[in-house]
């Protein structure tokens, strides 16, 4: 794909899907020594209490207390960091896709000791394998109960159903060998048959469903059909079951076919074949569904199941090939608006309910399974030299829907770069960055969150005091135009020099940081645009349970010149070893230049005296947030005489307390351990004083008052989230509760003072003698 400066609008959808996906990281160059990736040894598990963070990282091996390091350590690292090897990553990538590795499946686990082993050959200081017992949904194995939708027609002699058509499976991949694929399925979707008419209800948000009902269509008892897009589906699933639908059928639609461009499709291409389906989990709240809060370890309570709050109707994913099958015979008036067309050939978008033939029905078949299964994190640290209970964590999901090589693989690969890079250095040279470094390899991310979510409830109280940042891999190349990121308002600047430390990919003179704000085309004097982290990838439970500031990046490709926004290959079988060395990045060296930049993030991160968080970025973000705030519902705020300017005070004091805190910080004397200690920890836990306790309204283990993702669209970040929830309730329910008004007034006044203990957090210490 050439390079091409982006439009206007080409920058406003890449900073909106940024906001949706999470991604990427990065790995580097060990000169030399490479183990034989075929030649691992696996590793006893560690379910002991400490597995899983540094046991006392306060006294290293005593023979290296007495070894000097390198007389120019940060400049060997730097040079190490640029030197990184695409050779490399490529190995580690066709390693981590010769084998499907679903969570909590052999493959999967074969990974992890891959990973532990490497680990441990790096030079790291301690490598664990912890084991947590998750609930995790399978397709069943008989035979006969193979999850599937059908077209029926009545037979009125024999009383009876005939079948007019069923699902189709997806056609083999022509470039891998191992076929050992699991069914395409919907994780947690009820198992259970049901039969009904049909309706097209667009993406499956709260708008569409109220439109239909402006459109006098039934939808209670319905089996709905939906397009994959604009919101988790999860959230789809839950708001089909909340307007009383049945069942629900999920596609991916055709503009991401190539048929429909004269493009390219898988195998020669990255686009759509059209018998592909899309995978994905259904799981609304993170970590195992029956310890929720609290770690899946033995001798924790276990909800029942029955008593679990899981999808309540069948769910199913289809191929584009199927759904135009069925919608062409679909009845009803044709939609109307833009946003709910769409690109099936020969298909005339209606609403239903039901087909032309009154006797035809839509049959879904799901047969899939709960099983507890033991599923591991990888959990890799380098101590730190001078602060080593402060801890840098870097980290990707290791599990896949099949092979992984863009979601998650590609990152990992990666990961296994770096890791080698800042091993070699401390197992050679006796470089050890300032603070403690944990390389994170995350089971079950594709279930829901699994893997971080049960660390973060298992570690939590330590993360909340000694967790510095969490740098977030998941999917890291898509493209090759320019990279785009989300993150904690006051990480961005650290964002910003690591970018200025990496080459242009494309061999130009400028920085990675010159062609990310050239690309989206801001002024010289101007700084590349971040979103804001929402949920769906690893950082969910660091910044929203515990305040720990995180970022996600990933290199993207210029969409004035694509037809997609997610790679259309996304959670199918066709995200091969294959799709990534002949078609998205041949050469590796996007990989290798999202290796630089994590690398360069985390030397920084990890190695600078005073931690480079800008608070100041923080309180102007939280001013832009209110305007919009007020703009949008001011009025009808002030018509509940619900008061803001409590709000309005706090947060111009939070903008004058972080200009003086970093005006202080000019003049705080680096030679005093005392006052760098002092100043980090203000730094580190301003973000913690966003967290409230309690939790969001209906999510007490969502806990950040200022940003969340939405309750509504899992995808989107809301500001000010119980605010913002409450008022959409509000504003958009037929029949709101007016009771909702009074949860405003008080979800304003938390963020009110959670403001104000961030104030408090950047106060000066006052020491007497």
């Amino acid at each position: 794909m050439g390079v091409k400066r982006k439009t206007f609008w080409s920058v406003v959808l890449m900073s909106c899907f940024i906001i949706v996906v999470a991604i990427g990281l990065s790995k580097l160059f060990i000169s030399g020594e490479r183990t034989n990736e075929d030649d691992f040894d696996t590793s006893q598990t560690d379910n002991s209490p400490e597995a899983g963070v540094p046991d006392s990282p306060e006294q290293p091996p005593l023979a290296q207390k007495f070894v000097q390091p390198p007389s120019n350590p940060v400049t060997l690292v730097k040079k190490r960091i640029k030197g990184m090897n695409e050779r490399n990553i490529k190995k580690n990538l066709r390693y981590l896709t010769r084998v499907t590795h679903v969570a909590g499946t052999d493959g999967e686990e074969e990974l992890g000791d891959w990973i532990h082993s490497r680990w441990k050959r790096a030079g790291f200081d301690k490598v664990q394998k912890k084991g947590y017992d998750a609930l995790l949904s399978y397709p069943s194995k008989e035979p006969n109960e193979r999850n599937k939708v059908e077209v029926l027609d009545v037979d009125e002699e024999r009383d009876e159903y005939v079948q007019l058509f069923e699902s189709r499976p997806e056609e083999p991949d022509p470039t891998v060998n191992n076929d050992n694929i699991l069914p395409a399925y919907h994780a947690y979707a009820k198992p259970g048959v049901v039969t009904g008419d049909l309706i097209y209800i667009n993406y499956c948000r709260l708008s569409d469903f109220f439109h239909l009902k402006d459109q006098n269509v039934t939808i209670e008892g319905s089996i709905a059909i939906c397009r994959n897009g604009e919101v988790y589906r999860g959230d789809m699933t839950k708001n089909a079951v909340r307007f009383g639908c049945i069942g629900l059928l999920l596609y991916t639609e055709p503009n991401l076919v190539a048929q429909f461009y004269g493009l390219p499709q898988y195998p020669d291409g990255v686009y759509l074949p059209e018998s592909a389906i899309q995978r994905g989990s259904l799981l609304i709240k993170d970590g195992d569904p029956q310890t929720p809060g609290y770690p899946s370890l033995e001798g924790m309570h276990r909800t029942p199941v029955k008593d679990l709050e899981l999808p309540a109707i069948p769910v199913q994913p289809i191929s584009q090939r199927d759904a135009r099958v069925i919608m062409m015979r679909m009845d009803g008036g044709e939609v109307e608006g833009f946003d709910w067309f769409g690109f099936l050939p020969n298909v005339t978008y209606r609403y239903g309910p039901g087909f032309v033939n009154k006797t035809e029905k839509v049959r879904i078949s799901v047969y899939n399974k709960l099983e507890v299964r033991k599923v591991y994190n990888i959990i890799g640290t380098i101590y730190g030299r001078s602060e080593p209970d402060r801890y840098v964590l870097l980290g990707n999901h290791r599990d896949a829907w099949a092979f992984g090589a863009i979601d998650p693989s590609g990152a990992t690969a990666i990961m296994m770069e770096i890791a080698d890079v800042f091993g070699s250095l401390k197992k050679k040279m006796n470089w050890r960055p300032r603070r403690t470094i944990m390389f994170c390899s995350w089971a079950a991310e594709e279930f829901g969150l699994t893997g971080s979510q049960e660390f973060m409830e298992d570690y939590g109280r330590i993360m909340s005091s000694r967790a510095v940042a969490y740098l977030n891999m998941d999917i890291l190349v898509q493209g090759n135009f320019t990279i785009a990121a989300s993150s904690s308002p006051n990480i961005k600047e650290a964002m910003f020099e690591a970018a200025k430390m990496v080459p242009d990919p494309d061999g130009s003179e400028m920085t990675l940081y010159d062609l990310w704000r050239e690309r989206q085309g801001k002024e010289i004097n101007e700084q590349p645009s971040v979103g804001t982290l929402a949920a769906g990838s690893d950082f969910a439970s660091f910044v929203g349970q515990c305040g720990v500031s995180s970022m996600n990046a990933i290199y993207m490709p210029d969409f004035s010149q694509s037809y997609y926004t997610l790679y259309p290959l996304y959670h199918t079988r066709y995200e091969t070893f294959h799709l990534v060395k002949n078609i998205m990045d041949p050469e590796f060296i996007y990989h290798k230049t999202m290796g630089q930049f994590y690398g360069s993030l985390l030397l920084i991160m990890s190695n600078s005296k005073i931690l480079p968080f800008n608070c100041r970025d923080y309180s102007s973000d939280l001013a832009n947030q209110f305007k919009i705030l007020n703009t949008t519902h001011g009025a009808a705020l002030a018509k509940q005489n619900i008061d803001l300017s409590h709000l309005v005070a706090v947060i111009e004091k939070l903008k004058e307390a972080t200009k003086e805190f970093h005006r202080r910080l000019n003049f705080i004397d680096t030679s005093q351990p005392l006052e760098v200690r002092s100043a980090n920890d203000q730094l580190m836990m301003f973000e913690r004083a966003f967290i409230d306790p309690v939790g969001l309204p209906g999510r007490p283990f969502t806990r950040n008052v200022v940003y969340a993702h939405s309750e509504k669209s899992r995808y989107s970040t809301a500001k000010f989230p119980g605010v913002a929830d409450t008022l959409y309730d509000l504003t958009h329910d037929e029949s709101p509760d007016p009771a909702l008004w009074i949860t405003v007034k008080k979800q304003i006044s938390i963020v009110t003072h959670a403001i104000r203990s961030a104030i408090y957090t950047l106060e000066p210490y006052h020491v007497t003698d």
